[in-house]
């Protein structure tokens, strides 16, 4: 069973809440089970040479597993007859290499009460209509077996779904001639798809502070102006789920968000929602949030270093990089949503960011951590992230500096013909020669921008990396 999952940076025992375990033969007779004496979170079986395995079984209590995990955004849910929200790495265990391997499609069949609807955000395994509601058994296609620990199973009667085709050609030429890039051609020759079957899926328990037609709205939004940013929509389904639950005691946490390869969760403190009386500020914030989270489809899910991918899922891989993976992806979000503002709103809004959540949050830290480098502040927060938040905060904010001085020297060395954004579609298309399965370098780094925009960013990298 997993203890560690991509973008965690943390360790949690689902090991923990697995029950009942038991596997048998091809001919229904049960198979000795060992649990790793070790403290592992493994076990083995004991086959006899005559035997050959033909199933594996166990329970998992998710009433119990969200009890026992503090961190509510990394826990499964369950509220009785209302609703189940399930994060694939916390109840999906593997066989030995199949962890490992790349091309190994797996089918996930999900069965529930025939009057509850399900939604996956896995592709599905039958040609149905995009957006139709699926009751009681539901099924998809994983390519492997990250892709299917990574995935999301959400049901229940009080769960809102709503469907939202996207046609990247339509959002394309909505954008009049005035507020088209440069990179026009660059821009309808690389786009890898169409559309987006684009999906948001709400479960509150506090109806009254969060609305959901303006959280739908935002969402779209934030996903639209992601795609005119990056050119590209390489996963065919989208989902932005959003969980508001009350707290079950003051030990558990709430609030911090997860992003997933063709989802995210949007974890919401309990009351501090949007809706209609929301001010201006709560409102972008929250969009931001919703940006942030979606654009990590991207960045790292399909743009990272090394130690990211492949991924081990027994224990908290040490990450040099957190800066690039979190860091540059909140500069790209806060980017991507201006450059869809009219100028001066856009400027207003970077300025707001830049000073309210990158530099105010740098200045937070103690000293200490402000005298760290950055790599091995970054490789502190590896497994710390969520727990010792300081470090969060500011190994996130330093990285987004690290991105503004790039872009901003970007755009100073090339008459604002070229920035940031330029180096990193760079960066993508790279990856997707790639098949997206291949780290990067610190060494390729410098030399992606070089390549991408002919300016040399090795000055600001080395000043933040100190």
């Amino acid at each position: 069973m997993p203890r560690s999952v991509p973008s965690g940076y943390a360790l949690e025992f689902y090991d923990s809440y697995v029950d009942n375990l038991i596997a048998k033969s091809s001919d229904g007779s049960l198979i000795t089970i060992k649990k790793d004496s070790a403290g592992g979170p493994r076990w083995s079986l004991e086959c006899a040479s005559n035997e050959t395995l033909s199933t594996i079984s166990y329970s998992i209590n998710l009433t119990k597993h969200e009890q026992g995990i503090l961190s509510g955004y990394d826990a499964s849910k369950i509220r009785q007859n209302r609703y189940i929200g399930i994060l694939g790495y916390s109840i999906f265990g593997y066989l030995e290499p199949m962890d490992e391997v790349e091309n190994l499609p797996l089918m996930l069949i999900v069965q529930s009460l025939p009057e509850w609807p399900i939604h996956l955000t896995l592709p599905p395994t039958t040609n149905r209509v995009p957006g139709q509601q699926t009751y009681s058994t539901a099924s998809g296609i994983a390519k492997n077996y990250y892709h299917l620990a990574d995935t999301q199973v959400f049901m229940g009667p009080s769960m809102n779904v709503t469907y939202i085709p996207i046609s990247y050609d339509e959002l394309y030429q909505q954008k009049t001639k005035s507020q088209l890039s440069f990179d026009q051609n660059l821009i309808e020759q690389n786009y890898i798809q169409r559309s987006l079957s684009f999906y948001v899926v709400i479960y509150t328990e506090d109806i009254d502070n969060l609305d959901v037609d303006m959280a739908t709205n935002l969402s779209v939004q934030a996903m639209k102006n992601l795609l005119l940013y990056y050119n590209n929509v390489p996963f065919p389904l989208y989902t932005v789920a959003m969980e508001m639950t009350k707290p079950l005691d003051d030990k558990h946490s709430y609030g911090i968000s997860m992003e997933h390869l063709n989802s995210c969760t949007i974890n919401i403190e309990y009351g501090s929602g949007i809706h209609k009386n929301s001010t201006k500020d709560q409102i972008r914030i929250f969009q931001y949030n919703l940006a942030h989270h979606i654009q990590h489809a991207w960045l790292p899910k399909r743009l990272f270093s090394k130690f990211y991918y492949p991924f081990i899922f027994e224990l908290t891989p040490v990450i040099d990089t957190i800066w690039f993976n979190e860091g540059f992806g909140q500069y790209i979000a806060m980017d991507a949503m201006a450059r869809a503002l009219p100028l001066n709103e856009s400027y207003e809004y970077r300025q707001y960011f830049i000073k309210n959540r990158f530099e105010y949050k740098v200045n937070l830290a103690p000293l200490f951590i402000k005298q760290m480098p950055l790599p091995y502040l970054s490789m502190i927060a590896s497994s710390l992230f969520s727990i010792d938040v300081r470090t969060t905060i500011n190994v996130n904010s330093r990285g987004a500096l690290m991105a503004k001085d790039m872009d901003e020297l970007i755009q100073l060395n090339t008459q604002k013909q070229k920035s940031l954004r330029d180096g990193i579609i760079y960066m993508l298309n790279w990856s997707e020669c790639n098949s997206y399965i291949i780290p990067f370098t610190m060494e390729q780094f410098p030399k992606f921008f070089m390549n991408a925009t002919n300016v040399d960013v090795s000055p600001v990298l080395e000043k933040w990396l100190q």
